[in-house]
């Protein structure tokens, strides 16, 4: 292959990956009306929500004080499912503990994990708001999130009030394989309804990274998925399928790459928690076959390529215990599980 030939097929494919990394700001411009619990007093309020957020979820919590005086002490408590884990938050500071409870239904012991933070003062006619961003770990799992408060009023009151609760289901999915023309890529990526999210992930171990050996994991993990093979560019470590949802009859797009040494999922569909469950399944069927195979002998030789302080995906894998900076926000964090 002539290398006029080879920049032309590296053009042509990264020219179909048209996604747009989600801010924090995209995070508070929620479409539907939020669920809201109102006090006694009509004074003190919380509007909450979960949405889908890239390959995450999104609990957003907004604490209001409608009242002219100030609340004092206020604790904030998140009960959020074992399956999900919490990958940053604004504010930042916060403590996370294990909770055990038993379901009176069957007796099951029902493993959850608590968030608390608290601050010392909001305003009269002032809010807070706090963001929890949750990456699931396993599928086909039920839970719950609920939140509680408790401040001093005006009167020196200890009062408290909670959320209702929101029922978390990751409902399984099954792939029939669908073929379509190269050509049906860009504009498939290009429709205004079309959700995106990927996936990146950095794996140490002792030895060379062998772009062609993972390229090919890559692959293998979302063929076992059924998902049918549109086209693949070995040159540049790229590969695209499609495949149809046969639980909610959404299309989907995947693409799976090689890129700066990192190990990308990327997939396109009008259904947002689809693409969580999908790319959540992809990751973990290549951890399974990494442990199988030997190639890493615990799952915390995996590393999540997402910023920790604004969600981008970091620009490449440096290796385990090394600093990098987001070409984002600027911030400098080190790759550590």
């Amino acid at each position: 292959m002539s290398k006029k030939k080879i920049d032309q097929d590296s053009e042509d494919a990264h020219e179909l990956i048209l996604f747009r990394e989600l801010s924090a700001k995209d995070s508070i411009k929620f479409e539907d009306e939020p669920l809201q619990y109102v006090d006694q007093e009509d004074k003190i309020n919380m509007v909450y929500k979960l949405i889908p957020f890239g390959g995450n979820y999104l609990y957003s919590l907004v604490i209001k004080n409608q009242s002219a005086d100030p609340i004092t002490e206020v604790k904030i408590s998140i009960i959020i499912p074992e399956f999900f884990k919490l990958c940053r938050s604004t504010p930042p500071t916060l403590t996370i503990e294990s909770l055990e409870s038993e379901d009176e239904s069957n007796n099951e012991v029902i493993e959850e994990k608590q968030v608390k933070m608290e601050f010392e003062l909001l305003n009269g006619d002032s809010q807070k708001q706090i963001n929890l961003y949750l990456r699931p770990v396993l599928l086909e799992k039920k839970g719950k999130i609920r939140s509680f408060i408790t401040f001093v009023n005006n009167k020196d009151f200890v009062r408290a009030i909670d959320t209702d609760t929101i029922n978390i289901e990751l409902n399984p999915f099954s792939i029939e394989r669908k073929i379509i023309p190269r050509s049906e890529i860009k504009r498939f990526l290009e429709k205004p309804w079309i959700k995106k999210a990927n996936k990146s992930i950095g794996i140490s171990y002792d030895g060379i990274f062998d772009e062609n050996y993972f390229f090919e994991q890559i692959i293998k993990t979302i063929q076992d998925v059924n998902f049918q093979l549109i086209l693949k560019n070995q040159t540049n470590k790229i590969s695209w399928f499609c495949g149809t949802d046969l639980v909610s009859g959404n299309d989907i797009l995947v693409i799976g790459q090689i890129i700066e040494g990192k190990i990308e999922w990327l997939a396109a569909s009008s259904n947002p928690h689809l693409l969580i469950s999908v790319l959540t399944h992809f990751v973990n069927l290549f951890k399974h076959e990494m442990l199988q195979i030997g190639r890493i002998s615990s799952e915390d030789q995996i590393y999540s390529l997402e910023c920790k302080y604004c969600g981008n995906t970091l620009p490449y894998f440096p290796g385990r215990g090394k600093s990098i900076e987001c070409n984002k926000c600027n911030y400098e964090q080190i790759i550590w599980n």
